[in-house]
Parts: C-alpha cells; sequence; structure tokens
C-alpha cells in the first residue's frame, strides 16, 4: 500500500444536513419570510414497513412453534461498530400556519456522512427522475447539491411555494383585519 493510492484533499467537505439547510436558506430570502424550509433530526421510520401485531394469534402460534433455535451469524460481528445514525426530515412551514408541514424527503446516513440515503416526496421525485422511484443513494456532497437545486427549482416546488405565500399573506391579512376590528370595538 502506496500513500499515492489516496486522496487527501477534503472534496466533500460538508455533512448532508449542513448542505441541505444551506441551500434551504434561500426559501425564506427569496419568499420575503413567509415560506421557510427546515432541516431537522427525525427518529421515525423513513420507509414503508409491515407491523407485526401481537394477541391471542401470534401467542398461540409461538406456542405451537415449540422451542425455537437462534442461528448466531458471525459476520453480524465483522464490519462497522458503533454505528451512527443521522436521520433527518426535510420540510417547507409558512409563516401563519403553525401546524403545517410539507415534507419533501428524509434524510439517512451512518457514521460516515456519504452515501446518504435520500427517500423523496412521490411527487418530488416523479418531476426529479420521471419515476416513481423515491429513494436515492447519493455519494457525494455535488450531488447532494445538485438533487437539492434541481428539486427546488422544479415546477410542483414553485407552484406549492406560491400556493404557500399566498396562504401565509391571507392568514397575515386576516390577522391585520382582525386587529383593526378589534381596535375599533375597543375604540366605542
Amino acid at each position: 500500500m502506496k500513500e499515492q493510492e489516496f486522496v487527501f484533499d477534503l472534496v466533500d467537505k460538508y455533512p448532508p444536513e449542513i448542505v441541505i439547510g444551506n441551500l434551504l436558506e434561500q426559501i425564506e430570502s427569496a419568499t420575503r419570510g413567509h415560506v421557510c424550509g427546515k432541516i431537522q433530526e427525525y427518529d421515525g421510520a423513513i420507509t414503508s414497513y409491515t407491523k407485526q401485531v401481537g394477541g391471542f394469534g401470534a401467542a398461540l402460534s409461538a406456542f405451537q412453534k415449540g422451542t425455537e433455535t437462534v442461528h448466531v451469524d458471525i459476520q453480524e460481528d465483522l464490519g462497522e461498530q458503533d454505528y451512527e445514525n443521522h436521520r433527518y426530515e426535510v420540510f417547507l412551514s409558512a409563516k401563519g400556519l403553525e401546524h403545517y408541514k410539507y415534507r419533501m424527503m428524509f434524510v439517512d446516513y451512518g457514521t460516515v456522512s456519504y452515501p446518504v440515503t435520500i427517500v423523496m416526496n412521490e411527487d418530488l421525485a416523479v418531476e426529479y427522475t420521471g419515476k416513481r422511484i423515491t429513494n436515492f443513494s447519493v455519494e457525494s456532497m455535488r450531488e447532494l447539491e445538485d438533487m437539492m437545486n434541481r428539486i427546488l427549482s422544479c415546477k410542483t416546488m414553485l407552484t406549492l411555494i406560491q400556493n404557500l405565500i399566498n396562504e401565509s399573506i391571507r392568514q397575515e391579512n386576516k390577522s391585520s383585519s382582525s386587529e383593526t376590528i378589534e381596535t375599533v370595538e375597543s375604540d366605542d
């Protein structure tokens, strides 16, 4: 093994949550604060799954099986140890809509920042790829930046952001008109 086999110039300078967060800041600026893009830690499932439900039937089938043998796979003790899990949700929120959230994607990676798994909203994924593929493995910071830029500028996203701006302004106007009515009533 020789040192020439390796590259020591850091290409992927930032972890995925920093890359995405920096790009999401553009939304708030471009929408005059009416719409915000956010990325925050998430601890739920990011893919669909089947849940085993207990009860009498499950207990009966376990009883009928008798004793079970456990297979120990030595490969589970090799490879990565003390694995870290970094999981985030990426979403839009709008001023005046405190409980509203539009999830764009989930971001998931382990101890090593790249590759990162992206599980994208189906509507965005269709516009991004032309297919109903929602799971992506992104190999580098540059690839992640390119993906996010394409998503943030796609027709679906721009339409959604415009709708959120409109609703945010409606909420502001509603709030302003109710404050005006309260002021007029208190003056009487």
